[in-house]
């Protein structure tokens, strides 16, 4: 099953389910799983789990080859979790307090609020990556105080949401935010094509 399609079946399951208004669009999903391939990520890194959609596509695209650590908080999203994920792969934590400092995360993917979101410096790689699911400006910001000379790129979509899914089918499909922090040469050139890419689709949605 390629990524596209893995993208949209967690998106589509995951819409059917309670709490499915605050998922990962898919191309979010989509992407995100893009740029662990590319990458070879190994160790990933997600600030507020919520109900498992991009953690569930994560683990049915690369299984065991990842070793995946999530915080959540909230009572309900940790009950959802426990119904929605089936493998073990994977450690909840509180808040980033909790995560363990010596394991250095290669993706960090923020999609809820932490307070502690400054920590995120002294858990990441030194080619680290940080993907924002969503709008979250204010959390966009902390990144960009704490990484500035961080390469940015908003990734978005020339697709409107899948009629069948928890969106509505008349708007984009939402979009994700990537900082390569200190960036290879090989992450400057997905980067720079991203950059035109992102681009294009500004341009063609004003005549679609």
């Amino acid at each position: 099953m390629n990524l596209k399609q893995i993208a949209k079946n967690t998106y589509l399951e995951f819409s059917n389910y309670e709490g499915s208004q605050h998922i990962a669009s898919e191309f979010s999903i989509f992407k995100t799983l893009e740029i662990i391939k590319k990458n070879n990520v190994k160790n990933i890194l997600e600030v507020g789990l919520g109900i498992g959609t991009i953690a569930k596509a994560v683990n049915t695209c690369f299984g065991n080859k990842i070793i995946y650590t999530g915080t959540e908080a909230n009572p309900f999203c940790l009950e959802s979790l426990k119904r929605n994920l089936s493998f073990k792969n994977i450690k909840v934590c509180s808040s980033l307090n909790d995560v363990d400092l010596n394991h250095k995360q290669e993706l960090v993917i923020v999609d809820g609020k932490d307070e502690e979101l400054s920590k995120v410096s002294k858990l990441i790689s030194e080619h680290g990556i940080i993907m924002i699911e969503g709008d979250r400006k204010n959390q966009q910001n902390k990144i960009y105080s704490m990484f500035p000379k961080a390469l940015f790129v908003h990734l978005i979509s020339s697709k409107k949401n899948h009629p069948k899914g928890v969106f509505d089918k008349n708007s984009w499909q939402g979009g994700i935010k990537v900082f390569f922090i200190n960036p290879s040469l090989k992450q400057k050139l997905y980067w720079f094509k991203e950059k035109i890419k992102t681009k294009r689709v500004y341009l063609n949605r004003k005549y679609l």
